[in-house]
């Protein structure tokens, strides 16, 4: 799962700094779900890749999306960083947490009612 985690990390890095068109403002919306969403699942990989380091996961995937906002205004022409795609990125890790911890509790139920069974 590491090297699964590691593509997902590149192909989110590819795809958040190559060329884009503007964005009409009609989407900013859609692009804050996005931004969620992508981090929702990162964290969710990271955290699998990683169950012992769940606060380091946390904590660097948090500062790759405030990386990946400085350096989209930095080495992009078409792309800016912006504050509020990293809230969005961290709402997306804080539910990627809670997916990860509903899945960890889900199946810790369900394996203690198949021993009780």
């Amino acid at each position: 799962m590491p090297i699964v985690f590691g593509l997902a990390i590149v192909v989110t890095t590819v795809m958040l700094l190559i060329p884009s068109y503007a964005v009409p403002k009609a989407f900013d919306f859609y692009d804050k779900a996005q931004h969620c969403l992508v981090f929702t699942a990162l964290t969710v990989m990271g955290m699998v890749a990683f169950p012992l380091r769940l606060k380091a996961v946390c904590l660097g995937i948090c500062v790759y999306g405030g990386v990946m906002e400085v350096l989209q205004s930095l080495l992009t022409k078409t792309r800016h960083g912006d504050v509020v795609d990293w809230v969005a990125d961290i709402i997306g890790i804080v539910l990627g947490f809670s997916v990860y911890w509903v899945l960890i509790k889900f199946r810790k139920n369900a394996f203690n009612k198949i021993a009780t069974e």
